[in-house]
């Protein structure tokens, strides 16, 4: 089961959305949030977060970030009524997992929930092709495109600091997995060793400054 909590400032928009996820079995909804403060009371709930960009005391991408630092195993889909590029390329670069229009069809948002949840990065049906080709141009997409979802979710909390043992116990894997993922990560980055492969990473928006 999928937790997720839905962030919009709408009452209306936000019961759409409530009735529209927990249609799906399997996700759950955890909790729901109409501003940016209360959305950090609820953060470490959930497995996806849906967000909007705009909200009263804040924007969405802003809070998705501090979400994750705070979650990192959170995904976070950004939903808005509009394509803006600028936008698309800010989310993506700062690691967020997709962006979404809210004139999408149901089935479409549904489906970006699931595909952010499995570590998939999403760009809703509703995304101009110049978003698109702006979003794929962001510095972060790439340094560190050559990676799958994985390798990008073992390099963010190697970034935040974790040692390998710490990463594995988060991901409930192997620590002999752990090395043989940032082996692979080393070479397919071209860096020479993990320490490198952490330095471009916080260079490219992952962990601290």
């Amino acid at each position: 089961m999928t937790r997720v909590i839905l962030v919009d400032d709408h009452p209306i928009v936000l019961s759409g959305l409530v009735a529209l996820v927990e249609s799906d079995p399997a996700f759950a909804v955890v909790g729901t949030a109409r501003t940016a403060t209360e959305a950090r009371s609820i953060g470490a709930l959930a497995d996806v977060a849906v967000v909007d960009l705009q909200l009263p005391d804040g924007d969405g991408i802003s809070l998705g970030v501090e979400l994750q630092r705070a979650n990192p195993g959170l995904r976070v889909l950004i939903l808005t009524m509009h394509a803006d590029d600028s936008a698309v390329v800010r989310s993506l670069g700062a690691g967020l997992d997709g962006y979404v229009l809210k004139d999408s069809d149901p089935e479409d948002l549904l489906a970006a929930i699931h595909s952010v949840a499995r570590g998939s990065m999403v760009l809703g049906p509703g995304a101009s092709r110049a978003v698109v080709a702006a979003a794929a141009s962001a510095p972060r997409l790439d340094v560190l495109g050559a990676l799958d979802a994985r390798e990008m979710e073992i390099l963010e909390l190697l970034a935040q600091g974790l040692t390998t043992g710490q990463v594995a116990a988060r991901l409930f894997l192997a620590p002999k997995t752990i090395r043989n993922r940032i082996s692979t990560m080393v070479s397919r980055l071209g860096v020479d060793s993990r320490d490198e492969a952490i330095a471009l990473a916080r260079r490219s928006g992952l962990g601290p400054p």
